[in-house]
């Protein structure tokens, strides 16, 4: 468990979770997922289930790829006046055509409602019922850039809160990689690219001390784009959306109170893989973002080791100062 159990208004914190998959269809996805959680299931079109009704709340199923999720091509002839052009099964016919082109590199996706902390062996549930009925993860194909994200609900929204919790990010951010160990497929694309060192400076330095807005022009800056390994745009825009889309007209951000952690493989499909393992990589970055004495020195020698010439050679005396950190947390 992460130190901080409750939000700044005393209520349990939530988590949200994001599996992706393949090798099973979203209509046999949704009868395992149903028998997993209750519930009853609404088929928004074929490529969009949700799962409504149950305990936790609303689950939801897509194709990940937004054209075919949000109906794409009717809309697109709406929009340009040419409703009636295409009859309705001709229509279907070329979305299932882009569909069967996209399965092939476009994971299915199960998104579950912000679930309390104390309830998360919930998505392990769901990931061994995937696991048994044949759906397959990152290892399984070298095209697979499968993910699977964690959404913790912030333990409070501030400033200090939230420039903490980067700047524990960033000097955990080697110790994270060798834990969860990324596929390469999934790192030499961007879903998950890293901070930029310049930002990292920036973030890293004892003398920045920026207003709420400040905070989130300069995250918008350095990182206009959901592509990082943490990506706060979600939280920003919870903040601050009017802010945050100025700089992103036209991408699509859900606001929500939460941050957005990327980094984990989606390994579904592997029975000695198990989602508390990308979630404790999560819960050691809250722990040294409360852990303000030891974040303060670990930021001030990173910063040693990234204005170093030699700082190839510091890599493993740092590793041990973060490895002796770690086994006094456990």
């Amino acid at each position: 468990m992460p130190p901080q159990l409750k939000s700044a208004a005393g209520d349990l914190r939530s988590v949200g979770f994001e599996l992706e998959y393949s090798g099973i269809a979203l209509k046999k996805s949704a009868a395992v997922l149903l028998k997993a959680v209750g519930g009853h299931v609404e088929v928004v079109n074929p490529y969009h289930y949700k799962i409504e009704d149950t305990p936790y709340g609303t689950f939801t199923l897509i194709l990940d790829f937004q054209f075919l999720v949000e109906s794409g091509l009717s809309k697109w002839l709406h929009t340009i006046g040419l409703d009636h052009a295409l009859e309705p099964h001709v229509i279907d016919g070329i979305e299932r055509f882009i569909a069967d082109l996209s399965e092939a590199v476009v994971p299915y996706e199960v998104s579950t409602p912000p679930l309390p902390i104390d309830r998360l062996e919930i998505i392990e549930e769901i990931k061994e019922a995937l696991r048994a009925h044949g759906a397959m993860g990152t290892r399984a194909d070298p095209f697979y850039a499968f993910g699977f994200h964690i959404n913790p609900e912030a333990a409070k929204i501030s400033v200090d809160e939230i420039l903490n919790t980067l700047r524990a990010f960033f000097v955990l951010y080697d110790e994270l990689i060798e834990m969860i160990k990324p596929d390469m497929t999934r790192r030499l694309t961007p879903y998950i690219d890293p901070f930029d060192e310049a930002y990292m400076r920036l973030l890293l330095d004892d003398e920045y001390n920026p207003t709420m807005p400040q905070l989130i022009d300069d995250y918008l800056e350095y990182n206009p784009t959901r592509n990082r390994a943490l990506d706060l745009l979600p939280l920003f825009a919870h903040i601050d959306m009017d802010r945050v889309m100025r700089k992103m007209a036209g991408e699509k951000i859900s606001p929500r109170p939460t941050y957005h952690y990327r980094l984990s493989n989606s390994r579904v499909d592997e029975p000695q893989w198990h989602t508390w393992e990308a979630w404790n990589s999560w819960v050691i970055v809250e722990s040294l973002a409360a852990d303000k004495e030891a974040l303060c020195r670990f930021c001030a020698e990173y910063l040693d080791i990234l204005d170093s010439p030699f700082s190839i050679f510091m890599k493993d005396e740092w590793k041990q100062k973060v490895h002796s950190w770690l086994k006094n947390l456990s």
